[in-house]
């Protein structure tokens, strides 16, 4: 579950650059190797320890068991210690809702309306754009993520239902279900409620006979087990065991032996030892994202079932990931070269995480030819130049977090026959075309990004990064212009105050006439730093999901604010008259800063940053 305790924002890693030569990655030559290579990053990173697999067909080649599962006490890991795997949860969940759709007790296309009713959706294009059983399991339902309030909750007795009853915020549709994708960990609850609806049977208890047992996944858990690993943040400090309201999203205990077993079934295709789990086009169909514009469109890289595409190495993987309590955790897999692999590490570090990875996949794919790439071809300058623009985030996992990101607007730009998509912050990507609107980046084998139309005639790129809207560059630039101005203007007042203080001080400064008119502007600016140092202190969603000096302050100070703004407004504009009695460039001055309160406020307000309770929301 990749929000319990941590955001997750898995980093792609970049080869050092010295004299201009760049160091080129040499992927371990055997198992050995691989191990200690393992162990150095371990040590270096100050990570506790970690478990691994690696398969290849029905053979386990390799069992990692490295480092501390308690650091503080130094217990081992050992092969048959079980780590939390996250939202590695979510593929077990889309597996046993196959076994219903093979079995005709469900059908991906019913109706959450009507298979789970009591999950309480709140859709407004239920007439014409219901949400589906399909769209809970891709994320394409337009559900916000879980909120914080969430996450402090731990109940190792709660009910599918009672869990999804718990969250009371994120079961508003946003946009028309079925045309982008947000991950959403309610989602895969309201599909476990659906399992048990047609079954009657608890999730945990079929999953356990449906799923479990006939893998041979012997050890694997919903709940809470004696002598699962520990869990550390990157402080040191100890992370506690948190018995999440969704189990089915994140709850998963595994051993690296219980994964195995899960990867054999994939390479398998279904099949393990002889015993089919679920057919081969039911496997085919989770791993095929279909209920986006873009898959609609062709493109092949999303997010199937609770199973997601990406490309590495030339490579296109299969899997998941997933991250809870400080865990970290992955697991990969080749269906054409029948190879996979798993780890997951007992930190929330991603340096670990990213370098783990880089050596797993290295090894694997050290003696396999990759895949031949999608042919590209010359498209018109004009079709591509058509697709140009400024685009802006449209699909945010957590809504609270939108209107933050739609300030981060990529440029998408003509070049050399070609697209260049230039971010506000970051490196430029350019997009070769390989036809149907469809583009992927050099290195690629499958195109990644489609340009869509909606229902609603929106101009969208999505890609595996997400859904962007086009939008003018007024917009684009405007929002940036603003808030800038704002915040210099609020930073000059500031700036002298500590000015105008220090000359007070020395004698050097009369008593000001009509003092309101500068103290007031002063206070804003000095009350909007304050919210935002409170803010900057709301770290984790530890501090987020309980009530803080913190999380108190920032709610009061965020009350406050608009009220000195707008009695800034109210002040300086009825001092007009006496503009130049006061002065003029103070007049102005406090005019500018008090429209830099106002534009602040305006922002914190449609962000809904404005009296925000963190601990309830």
């Amino acid at each position: 579950m990749r929000t319990i305790k941590l955001y997750l924002g898995f980093l792609i890693l970049t080869q050092c650059v010295l004299l201009n030569a760049a160091e080129e990655f040499v992927p371990a030559n055997s198992l050995e190797e691989l191990e200690q290579r393992i162990n150095l990053i371990l040590e270096e990173t100050e990570t506790p320890g970690m478990i691994a697999t690696i398969v290849y067909g029905d053979e386990t080649i390799w069992r990692g068991a490295l480092g501390f599962a308690n650091k503080i006490i130094e217990r081992p890991v050992t092969v048959d210690t079980q780590f939390r795997v996250g939202s590695i949860s979510k593929s077990i969940t889309s597996l046993a809702i196959l076994k219903l759709v093979e079995s005709g007790q469900l059908n991906l296309d019913d109706l959450i309306s009507e298979v789970a009713p009591r999950a309480g959706v709140e859709n407004a294009w239920q007439e014409t754009d219901p949400v589906r059983l399909v769209h809970v399991l891709e994320h394409t339902a337009g559900f916000d993520d879980i909120h914080f309030r969430d996450f402090e909750f731990s109940d190792p007795n709660v009910t599918t239902l009672e869990g999804i009853e718990f969250n009371n915020n994120s079961r508003e549709v946003r946009w028309r279900p079925g045309t982008r994708m947000a991950y959403s960990n309610i989602g895969p609850a309201i599909a476990a409620l659906a399992l048990e609806n047609v079954t009657g049977m608890s999730f945990e208890n079929f999953v356990n006979r449906e799923i479990f047992a006939p893998l041979g996944m012997n050890t694997a858990s919903f709940f809470h087990v004696e002598g699962v690993s520990s869990s550390f943040n990157l402080d040191g400090s100890a992370s506690p065991y948190i018995h999440i309201p969704v189990r089915s999203s994140g709850s998963l205990n595994a051993t690296s032996s219980d994964m195995a077993q899960l990867l054999k079934m994939y390479i398998g295709r279904g099949t393990l030892d002889g015993v089919a789990l679920i057919q081969p086009q039911s496997l085919t169909r989770m791993e095929t994202s279909s209920s986006t514009l873009a898959s609609t469109a062709g493109l092949q890289v999303g997010y199937g079932l609770s199973n997601y595409t990406t490309q590495k190495n030339g490579f296109v993987f299969h899997g998941h990931d997933g991250g809870i309590d400080a865990f970290i955790s992955r697991y990969a897999y080749l269906p054409e070269f029948q190879r996979g692999y798993f780890y997951s590490v007992n930190q929330g570090n991603l340096a670990a995480f990213n370098r783990i990875d880089e050596e797993i996949v290295g090894f694997i794919t050290r003696d396999l030819t990759a895949p031949e790439a999608v042919t590209t071809i010359e498209q018109t300058e004009d079709d591509l130049i058509s697709l140009t623009g400024f685009y802006e985030a449209d699909s945010p996992r957590m809504e609270i977090l939108a209107g933050i990101g739609r300030l981060g607007f990529s440029r998408v730009q003509y070049v050399d026959g070609g697209l260049q998509v230039n971010p506000l912050f970051g490196a430029a990507t350019d997009l070769l075309p390989v036809g149907n609107n469809q583009f992927k980046r050099e290195a690629e084998v499958l195109a990644s990004y489609a340009f869509v139309t909606s229902p609603d005639n929106e101009e969208l790129m999505q890609a595996d990064s997400g859904t962007f809207k086009k939008i003018s560059p007024v917009i684009a630039y405007g929002r940036l212009v603003a808030l800038v101005y704002a915040i210099i203007i609020l930073a000059s007042s500031l700036l002298f105050t500590l000015v105008w203080g220090f000359q007070k001080i020395r004698g050097q400064r009369k008593q000001a006439i009509h003092a309101l008119v500068r103290i007031i502007p002063i206070i804003g600016s000095v009350v909007f730093a304050l919210l935002v140092f409170l803010a900057m202190n709301l770290q984790g969603l530890d501090s987020l999901s309980s009530v803080s000096i913190w999380t108190g302050g920032y709610w009061l100070v965020s009350l406050i604010y608009p009220v000195l703004a707008v009695l800034s407004l109210y002040v300086v504009l009825s001092h007009f008259p006496r503009r130049h009695e006061i002065g003029i460039w103070v007049w102005h001055h406090a005019l500018h800063t008090t429209v830099g309160l106002l534009i602040l406020m305006l922002f914190l307000a449609s962000w809904g940053f404005v009296g925000l309770q963190t601990w309830a929301y």
